[in-house]
């Protein structure tokens, strides 16, 4: 699992330098909980992550080496990423990036 993305603030809280929060808020200085998800507890905290898109759910795992879509057994590895920020960046729904898509994710929570 690829770090070189995750910065230390002053007080000593990790975030996500690629994605900075970029205000206080509720979520970790993201606009919302869905943001807070995928760029703090997922590429950063790296939890595993599961979530609705147009009624369909989907998984991403983490493991120590890398990220991997998975079906719904949670073993099945569909794709691989090299991190979080590369499964945001290059995992596809419909032809589109997921870190497109966080407007429309619904059911979002970590694993």
């Amino acid at each position: 699992m690829r770090s070189d993305y995750i910065g230390t603030d002053s007080a000593g809280y990790p975030y996500n330098r690629k994605y900075p929060p970029y205000k206080n808020s509720l979520y970790h200085g993201y606009k919302n909980d869905v943001e807070e998800t995928f760029f703090y507890d997922f590429a950063v905290q790296n939890y595993s992550v599961t979530f609705v898109y147009k009624e369909k759910r989907y998984y991403l795992m983490t493991n120590n080496d890398y990220v991997f879509e998975s079906d719904a057994s949670l073993q099945v590895e569909l794709q691989k990423f090299e991190d979080g920020n590369s499964a945001l960046e290059q995992f596809l729904i419909d032809g589109k990036r997921l870190i497109d898509l966080l407007g429309e994710i619904i059911d979002c929570e970590p694993l």
